[in-house]
């Protein structure tokens, strides 16, 4: 059987002018049949890669482009041969910037679809999914031009993606501080703040209205977490925190200093004047139709300079399943064990940004119904979600923790969410509620799900008050994502496997195979892509709760949480690496040596 008849050059855009969007036309061939039939891989080929496709859940073309079975183009031709229309290569073709700006950039990320050409009056859209008709009628209303539909790659709508939506952003932060300078009024270190007020509230073309707007957006564009404004030397740094890693995104000259930070502050509604103590602040801003939530905290630092950092609060629609936070199937049914509980505690530990709340969060949803009165006590409320009762603590008018959970009480709750135990008071009340038929959730900070009990009882808890309202403990960790797009095989070193099977012998002298990122574009070669968690949980049954009437230490309800199936970090982070998630390097990175414990 030859090879498609196209070459990658002639596939670029093929007579697409007599081609009406085929969104009805079934698929009759999987895309490895299409491959097979061709002769471009065997069923050797295929079988290997529906294993590895399944393994890290993703689609047969890519694993086969990764593994180098195929190139990009060849998907993109059997994609052609598989929904009966042409292939477009986005990435080889010079593409008008006014073809672009027909379509919204949101609606070109969110639906993944790229206007390429105009042809007799119609234009010629190409689309990861072209099957999509509400999608076509959409480019029909917002054009006013019928679409006409090609196929193209994943792989290659995200280089595009990258290559021109997001440079556009970043040449977009470096043009407005460009345009700042050359429109300056004021002298170096002296402000009208004034003018500046009657700027923020009256002219969005004022340059640094934009510029601050542009880091903001960029922050947003990027998914950032937070973003750090720093003083140096001679000027003010601007990174991003992504994928809880800090980089550098631009530098801001120390001439636009005190202009700088002061629009910063008055954004968030800050005393401009101070300079000598820390302030914390809110800005609620509308992105691409989203509303986001900023909290803003400024830090007096040398030279009587500040430091900013702006942190971001993504809307609840993003909240995920369980799974996308990298929970498996059998940490799954363990976590439903725990929320389906009529009453008791449940505790989320870990350190300062490990996705604790984010998890307290997902379960919230997922319990949220019409039959049950859900509370919550937060500091600060970082998502607002329908149907839960929120409210922020404020200890200026002596609404703490403690004193809220003693208010909620008197609400009549189901279920209750408080933010964080800090101090005996609002421990004492979670106890409390939980021993009077209440479902209490929290964070607490502890390393592991042992040592979470014995904070407790430090924290002055009786310990027989701890085993009869304490459900469970879940204990977690961030770690970055292998890059999907330059993710590759290799073989994995000695001391790669000595902490991968510290008591395996047998398996380490085996070739084992592992992956990593090599560091692409889209990853901003880093060789990583998103992040998920790590977990343990520790479910408090018989022996454990006798364990801790019985005072025994951490490592003690630690060997018989083992014993009774608990997985532990260590023992997750493992499994992530051999599944090819995450690295070895990222694992030890976030439990340092503990990888090769427990």
């Amino acid at each position: 059987m030859t090879v498609f008849p196209m070459s990658p050059e002639e596939s670029t855009l093929q007579n697409t002018s007599t081609q009406p969007p085929p969104v009805s036309r079934p698929v009759k061939k999987r895309i490895g049949e299409i491959l097979q039939d061709a002769g471009l891989i065997t069923e050797e080929d295929l079988a290997a890669a529906l294993i590895e496709s399944r393994k890290n859940n993703q689609f047969i073309g890519l694993t086969l482009v990764r593994a180098g079975k195929i190139t990009v183009e060849q998907l993109g031709q059997a994609l052609s041969v598989q929904f009966g229309i042409k292939y477009a290569n986005i990435n080889k073709i010079n593409i008008d910037k006014t073809l672009l700006d027909l379509l919204p950039e949101e609606f070109i990320r969110d639906k993944q679809v790229v206007p390429i050409a105009k042809e007799r009056g119609r234009l010629v859209v190409a689309m990861v999914n072209p099957t999509n008709r509400e999608v076509i009628d959409e480019i029909t209303f917002i054009t006013g031009m019928r679409p006409l539909v090609t196929v193209t790659t994943q792989l290659e709508y995200v280089e595009f993606c990258n290559k021109h939506l997001s440079e556009v952003s970043s040449n977009t932060l470096r043009d407005e501080i460009s345009n700042f300078s050359d429109q300056m009024v004021v002298e170096q270190g002296q402000v009208d703040l004034r003018q500046q007020r009657d700027a923020e509230l009256s002219d969005p073309t004022n340059p640094l209205v934009k510029l601050v707007n542009s880091i903001i957006e960029e922050g947003i564009e990027r998914n950032a977490s937070d973003i750090h404004i720093e003083p140096r030397p001679k000027k003010y740094l601007v990174r991003f925190r992504v994928d809880g890693i800090l980089r550098t995104i631009l530098d801001v000259p120390q001439n636009m200093e005190a202009s700088f930070v002061t629009r910063i502050k008055v954004m968030a509604r800050m005393d401009i004047a101070e300079h000598r103590r820390p302030q914390d602040g809110r800005i609620t801003i509308k992105y691409k139709g989203t509303d986001y939530n900023l909290r803003v905290n400024t830090l007096p630092v040398s030279d009587s300079r500040e430091k900013i950092v702006i942190r971001i609060l993504r809307p609840s629609k993003n909240i995920s399943d369980f799974q996308s936070l990298g929970f498996d199937a059998d940490d799954v049914k363990k976590l439903e064990f725990l929320y389906k509980s009529p009453y008791g505690i449940i505790l989320v530990c870990g350190p300062t940004g490990s996705g604790k709340t984010t998890t307290l969060y997902t379960v919230l949803q997922r319990i949220n119904d019409d039959i049950r009165n859900i509370c919550t006590v937060e500091d600060p409320v970082e998502l607002q979600i329908e149907g839960l009762n929120q409210s922020q603590v404020n200890p200026k008018a002596d609404y703490t923790f403690a004193s809220s959970m003693r208010a909620l009480l008197r609400q009549d709750p189901d279920v209750i969410m408080v933010g964080e135990i800090r101090d005996y008071e609002t421990l004492e009340a979670a106890v409390h509620a939980a021993l009077t038929g209440h479902l209490v959730f929290s964070t607490i900070h502890s390393n592991t799900t042992s040592a979470t009990i014995t904070r407790m009882i430090e924290m002055g808890a009786a310990s027989n008050l701890i085993g009869s309202a304490l459900v469970g403990v879940l204990a977690q960790r961030l770690v970055r994502n292998i890059c999907p797009y330059c993710k590759v095989p290799y073989e994995a070193q000695q001391w790669e496997k000595d902490l991968l099977f510290p008591y395996d012998e047998d398996q380490r002298q085996k070739k084992v195979l592992l992956y990593k990122g090599q560091g692409c574009e889209l990853c901003m070669n880093s060789g990583y892509s998103g992040r998920s968690g790590i977990y343990e949980i520790l479910i408090v049954d018989r022996e454990i709760r006798q364990l801790i009437n019985d005072s025994h230490s951490d490592l003690e309800i630690e060997d018989a949480a083992i014993a009774a199936g608990m997985r532990t970090l260590s023992m997750n982070g493992r499994a992530k690496v051999i599944a090819g998630v995450t690295t070895v390097e990222e694992v030890t990175r976030v439990l340092g040596v503990n990888l090769g414990g427990q």
